[in-house]
């Protein structure tokens, strides 16, 4: 029982050891009923006799044989393969050692029929087969057994082999959807830990402020910045596990930003925007312009006693959003050496490019007139790259 559920585990076959044993039965039985058939039809043609019983009896002792070795057959047929495609020499090879254990099996069947049914039958109705009449049997016998210990050999592989390989197939299957289901849990997890890092960054920043004003006496002004920065904090908190939001959700978290920096600047801050309608509804990262708008502050207008203007812009450009942040600051030519983007800028084209891949740009530019500009450039689609990744892994896992 063990060795033949091994034999099936090896194989693939989705049978149990019970129906393993029906179909073997069946198999062998086409086999016995023809071969019974054309022994009846030769008694009839000589001399109108038919079989005797104690023949039919040795013609079901063969049957129970060859269903018996079934197992060991199949297990040959693993271990030496027909393969039609190998070297002529190989499949040479193989056929004949097939043909050895068929001549091993069908010899052993004879000895013990001359040796062990023999007697018996001596014993029970006083017949005795002559050894001339086995050896004539084994010759005669041969190239039909050979025929259906091959044909056995060949369709068992073939099933077998077809087996093996859909479950490779599916289990190859099942590997990638991990896989890309991890590499999706691991893009997310990036993303949410890339706007994880802006949240202290601006927090401190804002908090600094607040200590400065505390310091210069001005209470009103810091208590404002306090209870607007709560109101942002409360904001971002309720879409905390969103890594995307619609773009006027954006503007709207933008606006409470800029709101506690229109507290310090007052009447030195112009704010202006130029926000198509037709982007309003796209999904943009969570607090993607927040950093952009901070480093204009940080880079460009901080040192601007009056007209310090920002304007953001907002535009579809083929089947991409573009958002543009700009600002009348100092610009390059006057910005201190840098070795390159910020924590903030870096932050942002990261998490960009995780979330929309290569097509995802940020870029800095400066015009002749002063300032700076960054855009950000990505697709419009409904969802982000990671969402379709796991749109199209999610049918496979419920």
């Amino acid at each position: 029982m063990h060795f033949v559920q091994r034999l099936l585990n090896q194989s693939r076959l989705p049978l149990t050891v019970g129906q393993f044993w029906k179909y073997a039965f069946c198999y062998w039985s086409i086999f016995a009923v023809i071969t019974f058939g054309q022994l009846t039809m030769l008694w009839l043609l000589r001399d109108g006799l038919t079989m005797r019983y104690y023949e039919t009896f040795i013609w079901l002792l063969d049957g129970l044989f060859w269903w018996s070795t079934t197992p060991l057959i199949l297990y040959a047929s693993l271990k030496i393969p027909i393969v039609f495609k190998d070297r002529t020499k190989r499949l040479f090879r193989q056929i004949l050692l097939h043909l050895f254990i068929v001549t091993f099996l069908i010899t052993f069947l004879n000895i013990f029929h001359y040796f062990i049914t023999n007697p018996i039958m001596f014993r029970l109705v006083g017949k005795f087969v002559s050894a001339e009449s086995y050896i004539f049997s084994l010759f005669m016998a041969y190239p039909a057994a050979f025929g259906q210990y091959m044909l056995l050999v060949v369709g068992f592989n073939k099933v077998s082999y077809i087996y093996r390989y859909q479950a490779l197939r599916q289990q190859h299957f099942k590997t990638e959807l991990t896989n890309e289901q991890l590499r999706g849990q691991l893009a997310t997890a990036q993303l949410q830990s890339l706007k994880m890092q802006l949240n202290p960054h601006f927090l401190f920043n804002t908090l600094h402020a607040v200590v400065s004003l505390m310091i210069k006496n001005d209470i009103r002004k810091a208590t404002l910045m306090i209870t607007t920065l709560s109101d942002l904090l409360r904001a971002v908190l309720v879409n905390q596990k969103a890594d995307f939001i619609p773009l006027q959700e954006e503007l709207r978290l933008t606006q409470q930003y800029l709101g506690i920096q229109q507290i310090r600047f007052q009447d030195r801050l112009k704010v202006e925007y130029d926000i198509d309608p037709a982007t309003e509804l796209c999904p943009v990262p969570q607090l993607i312009l927040q950093p952009l708008v901070e480093n204009s502050f940080t880079h460009g207008i901080s040192d601007l006693t009056t007209d310090a203007l920002i304007r953001i812009t907002s535009k579809i450009v083929g089947d991409h959003l573009q958002l543009e942040v700009i600002d009348n600051g100092i610009g390059q030519k006057q910005r201190k050496a840098s070795t390159g983007m910020g924590l903030g800028l870096k932050n942002t084209l990261l998490r960009l490019q995780q979330a929309y891949g290569e097509d995802a740009s940020l870029i800095c530019s400066y015009p002749p007139q002063g300032g700076t500009v960054v855009t950000l450039f990505f697709h419009t689609q409904t969802k982000t790259k990671i969402q379709e990744d796991n749109d199209i892994l999610l049918p496979y896992y419920r």
